[in-house]
């Protein structure tokens, strides 16, 4: 049975990558970019309830009150009290993210249009109320987005180290540019779907970024030892050979990575804890196209630097 090739056939790959690039480029103008009130700034509300609340109708009042868009959501913690043994506390969070935090009267405004609609306490130790300016919450994207350039640059240079021997700067810039097509798509999953974009995701992001290159690493390894056993073949061939030895362990590392995943994404689903909600269902989406991108795109986008790398020398002749 022939074996598929990624080299002759990485056409199809780059073609399904750029038509992902152009669709969510159009949800971008669509949809535009919406920010979390920890990066845009804003007010966060928490209040425990005690019965069920409708996060939605919660939102529909709150916005008709104080003309400003909400963000609802109903979550569980727990109380670890000293009295009393731990015990679930379900809380109503509102996100409020604006140009300026709420004023002390918009915030009494929310509450008492919760308290008059609910069952909640007002009272309740564990309810909180943050407020952060617009001028935090830029200084937090800034950090974030510089530590997400910070951890490309240092990978960029160890790859490039790392894999001299087989042109180290090609193949840690086609590396580099799958780890922006794996950004780039969970980017534009978060843009079609309007999730706010936060700390959870920056967190995501780098975490991605070590898995991915970790498998890409893995492909460039078996290409350095078969360009050795195989001095006789072109690089498209060695390529090929080099994926396919990697091929069964980048598939059993992706579904073991993804079962874990989904795990966890189905525990704080079932217990609505949206911190770990946006964690795993970002972190799933970044795991399957970061397998995707290592097999697809860096090791076969390097064999097309370095097949137009020797037409432009043989031009020059």
């Amino acid at each position: 049975m022939k074996r598929y090739s990624f080299i002759r056939n990485r056409k199809y790959a780059f073609a399904f990558s750029i038509a992902l690039s152009i669709f969510f480029g159009i949800m971008l103008v669509i949809n535009g970019i919406a920010l979390d009130i920890n990066f845009k700034g804003g007010t966060r509300i928490m209040i425990e309830t005690v019965d069920e609340v409708d996060p939605n109708r919660a939102e529909d009042l709150i916005e008709n009150a104080i003309g400003k868009d909400i963000a609802a959501s109903v979550m569980k913690t727990y109380s670890g009290n000293d009295e009393a043994e731990n015990r679930t506390v379900n809380m109503l969070r509102i996100d409020i993210a604006g140009n300026e935090p709420l004023t002390p009267e918009e915030e009494n405004k929310v509450k008492e249009i919760i308290s008059q609609n609910f069952n909640v306490l007002l009272n309740s130790p564990h309810n909180e109320n943050v407020s952060i300016t617009p001028n935090i919450g830029r200084e937090s994207l800034q950090k974030g987005v510089l530590a997400v350039i910070i951890s490309i640059a240092l990978i960029l240079l160890y790859v490039t180290w790392r894999f001299r021997t087989i042109g180290g700067f090609s193949a840690a810039t086609c590396g580099i540019l799958a780890l922006f097509h794996d950004v780039g798509i969970m980017f534009g999953v978060y843009i079609a779907l309007k999730i706010p974009l936060n700390d959870i995701f920056v967190a995501t992001v780098l975490t991605v970024i070590g898995y991915s290159i970790n498998d890409t690493v893995i492909i460039y390894d078996r290409i350095r030892e078969n360009t050795k056993l195989m001095s006789k073949s072109d690089l498209g061939s060695i390529v090929d050979v080099s994926i396919h030895q990697s091929l069964s362990r980048s598939i059993n590392t992706m579904v073991t990575t993804l079962i874990a995943i989904t795990v966890l994404m189905v525990y704080s689903a079932a217990n609505n804890i949206s911190s770990l909600i946006d964690f795993s269902f970002s972190l799933f989406i970044g795991v399957i196209t970061g397998s995707y991108s290592s097999i697809f795109i860096a090791a076969p986008l390097w064999v097309f630097w370095n097949e137009r790398k020797q037409k432009m020398a043989l031009q020059k002749q």
